[in-house]
């Protein structure tokens, strides 16, 4: 630190000497060694570490056995001089804890930030419920703050305990373009505790300037994450209250609030900080930088270009889907791999394979067996493994009017999803759909990124910077070692577009652009094909053989508005819903979607636990359409 440039380039002495310039070859050959050394010892560490098993993110797994009886939170909502909201938080936590000695106390997660931009979050104090203040710790934790609240090592608490947290935010409002207001859309206690809660209650404040912008719209969601149930919101004097009791692990309240558009100021975008630590860097290790960035753009190159071949056609729209390519594959060629098997089960339902069930007061979603004929063998297969779970039956197997409930325990869902896009992966190579990418660029790359190794050990050989040069190493060899490796695999494993797939891409491409088009348009285009007048019972099959298609391109929601204005009064004959709700609420597709693909799979190994996140819904919920654990704040807690 404090050395300039020049000061990293030896002086000649008095006598001006060529030896003084350069090291000697025993010097070169002693920092070479040494250098080497310190670098490979690092290296071994840092694999040694690597290869050490996971560690569970908690020691004891008992830990988390306590309960909260009851979790309070004051929320107090305001808008500073530049209009942006605020936000003070009082929560009283009182956990139970067992009398024998398990915790030394609580830790609570909280959001650091809010649709994608930090909130500014600072905890103030933790105290007890007679205000003696309580010992904390913060520190980073995935997307939370963690809040540790704990006696010291050897200690432990037992029974009723309060927690007391204050804490202070700012930009926790948004507008929501589907709901046309501004929201304070918020939860409570979050989604991300292990315990079941005795009762849960918020009380919010608003400032008096705010009172006048309420707009009268106010919703209250209960239940685990995506849980539509509501709960009733009370208005006071000074703002609303809800409270709720009885709720089992993970499930949460949340409110929305709207205010007219504009009372609130949105956050500013962050701004980079200037860097300034460039000038600094040796010219030597410039060079390397300069091949590992090489490399790096040569990477990404031979992906770009990995994606195949193109047809140099015009993408023309289309309202019939490929002949003879299912959904489950297009997905692969669309990149859309996570939506196969919602996609698929929305095939299945428009061509009346199966119903879509939903009942309406549990929320849960399933499907009933309709006619298991007229199936390719890999839809067999995976028809046959949703109703039976088993694995290498077909169709022909399940009879009619068999019913299976989704459950969020069991992982038949998740295990046929897994199956169906293994074998469509498997199946886009068989059918030449796409190929592997040729091994040039791998080749290519890893010469750049040995290059970038090389050159910091020139700069060692001819400077003698045998310090900077062991950190620079150390880090380097294995840092360039994984990238190689994941440099070669990702090449390796990348498959990309024929000539064929091509032509298959481009007719979806062109679905996407039929599903794009406006009302009138595709109205037309229907009636230049069929040369008659289109009716009504045409349109209808049309958009829904391409509902499944508008999953993979993310319009499932307005396509599904689009189809709602031909069963105003009534649901299709795929869909059952047990409330007698019309198409729209009997089945929302994005929540079904949601369903699917949070189904979980059989794991043969403890894959140890992390951190998490927070989520936070781009949707607006003060008028009715919101969900529990979509909103701001909220978190989870452990504990310790």
């Amino acid at each position: 630190m404090g050395r300039n440039q020049n000061d990293l380039i030896p002086r000649a002495g008095r006598g001006g000497s060529v030896s003084t310039i350069f090291p000697s070859q025993r010097s070169i050959t002693r920092r070479i060694t040494t250098t080497l050394l310190a670098a490979i010892i690092l290296g071994f560490t840092v694999i040694a570490g690597l290869a050490l098993p996971a560690t569970p993110a908690f020691a004891a797994g008992d830990v988390d056995d306590f309960e909260i009886a009851s979790f309070h939170a004051d929320y107090t909502l305001g808008r500073d001089a530049e209009g942006r909201s605020t936000l003070t938080t009082i929560e009283h936590i009182v956990a139970v804890f067992p009398e024998y000695d398990q915790n030394r106390g609580l830790i609570r997660d909280i959001p650091r930030d809010y649709l994608g931009h930090d909130t500014d979050l600072q905890v103030l104090s933790v105290t007890n419920e007679r205000g003696a203040p309580r010992t904390f710790t913060t520190e980073p934790y995935g997307d939370f703050l963690a809040v540790t609240m704990a006696v010291p090592e050897g200690q432990f608490v037992h029974g009723e305990q309060h927690y007391v947290i204050e804490y202070t935010q700012r930009d926790v409002t948004h507008f929501f373009a589907d709901t046309g207001v501004d929201e304070f859309y918020w939860d409570v206690n979050g989604t991300e505790w292990a315990q079941p809660f005795g009762s849960i209650s918020a009380s919010v404040t608003l400032s008096p300037e705010l009172e006048s912008s309420l707009t009268g719209a106010a919703s209250c969601y209960l239940g685990v994450f995506g849980s539509t149930q509501t709960c009733e919101l009370q208005r006071t004097g000074t703002g609303f209250t809800a409270e709720a009791n009885d709720l089992g692990p993970r499930e949460n309240m949340s409110f929305a609030l709207a205010f007219t558009a504009g009372t609130f100021a949105q956050a500013p975008e962050p701004v980079a900080p200037p860097q300034h630590f460039l000038q600094q860097v040796p010219l030597m290790l410039w060079a390397g930088a300069a091949s590992f960035i090489a490399a790096i753009a040569t990477f990404g190159t031979a992906l770009v270009r990995g994606r195949g071949a193109k047809t140099g056609r015009a993408i023309i729209a289309q309202y019939e889907p490929p002949h003879d390519v299912s959904v489950a594959v297009s997905a692969q060629l669309l990149k859309q791999k996570r939506q196969t098997m919602t996609a698929t089960l929305l095939d299945f339902a428009v061509r009346r394979k199966l119903r879509l069930l939903h009942h309406a007061e549990t929320n849960q979603y399933g499907i009933a067996a309709l006619d298991n004929t007229g199936l390719d063998s890999a839809e067999s297969r995976t028809y046959a493994r949703l109703f039976t779970g088993k694995n290498g039956s077909t169709a022909a197997s399940v009879a009619p009017h068999t019913v299976f409930w989704f459950e969020r325990t069991s992982t038949r869902l998740g295990d046929a999803a897994a199956d169906l896009t293994r074998r469509a992966s498997a199946e886009v190579t068989k059918r030449g759909l796409m190929k592997r990418a040729n091994g040039t660029a791998i080749v290519v790359v890893i010469v750049l990124f040995l290059l970038a190794l090389a050159l910091p050990v020139l700069h060692t050989i001819i400077f003698g910077d045998a310090l900077l040069m062991t950190v620079l190493l150390a880090v380097g060899i294995n840092l360039l070692v994984w990238l190689i490796i994941g440099a070669a695999f990702a090449l390796g494993v990348q498959r990309r577009l024929t000539p064929e797939g091509a032509l298959v891409r481009d007719h979806l491409q062109g679905l996407r652009e039929y599903i794009r088009l406006a009302e009138a348009d595709r109205i037309r285009m229907l009636q230049s094909a069929s040369g008659a007048e289109v009716d009504a019972n045409l349109v209808v099959k049309v958009y829904e053989r391409l509902l499944p298609y508008a999953v993979l391109f993310g319009f499932e929601k307005e396509w599904q508005g689009e189809l709602a204005r031909y069963y105003r009064e009534s649901t299709p004959d795929w869909v059952y819903d047990s409330g007698g709700n019309t198409f729209s609420h009997a089945l929302p597709i994005a929540l079904f979607a949601q369903s699917v693909n949070s189904s979980p799979v059989t794991r043969t190994q403890y894959s140890g636990s992390g951190s998490g996140g927070s989520f936070s819904s781009s949707m607006g919920g003060s008028s009715g359409g919101g969900i529990s654990g979509g909103g701001g704040g909220g978190g989870g807690g452990r504990g310790i």
